[in-house]
């Protein structure tokens, strides 16, 4: 197994931004559960898809990353597999959450039992991220920030 890149030593606004956006990853996966208790399939959905971006945002500023790719999971993920092995494991599930971005409010014949599936398996990916970036920065706590 290979092992991890020194830390970089992040600046004090670097740190700012990704507490930021650690803490507002974590308030979205919090109401996307909400929605989930709702039978807001679709509202759980944007908002798992979000948390993910906002906790793997967090790493990747750390990092020194700052033009980051907002709109996607997987190449979120794949720049925070550089930073620590544990990530690796993120990869699947980062790219399944992309699918979140062409769900349709509006489309005919939506099948809601399907929605439903969706969105519990959305919600699980995006916890499970929010879970391994919470290990990296547990680990690292002394360096970066406590989670």
């Amino acid at each position: 197994m290979s092992e991890a890149p020194p830390l970089p030593t992040p600046t004090p606004e670097a740190v700012r931004r990704a507490r930021t956006f650690w803490e507002q990853g974590q308030a979205d996966l919090k109401e996307s559960r909400r929605r989930l208790r709702a039978r807001a399939w679709l509202d759980s959905s944007y908002l798992s898809f979000q948390a993910s971006l906002n906790a793997l945002s967090s790493v990747c500023t750390l990092h020194g990353e700052f033009r980051l790719p907002s709109h996607s999971t997987g190449r979120l993920a794949a720049l925070a597999q550089g930073y620590d092995p544990r990530f690796a494991a993120l990869g699947e599930p980062a790219q399944e959450l992309e699918a979140v971005q062409e769900l349709n409010p509006y489309a005919a014949g939506r099948d809601a039992a399907e929605e439903q599936r969706r969105s519990r398996l959305y919600y699980a990916h995006s916890d499970s991220i929010l879970k391994a970036v919470r290990g990296y920065l547990k680990t690292h706590r002394r360096h970066f920030f406590a989670p």
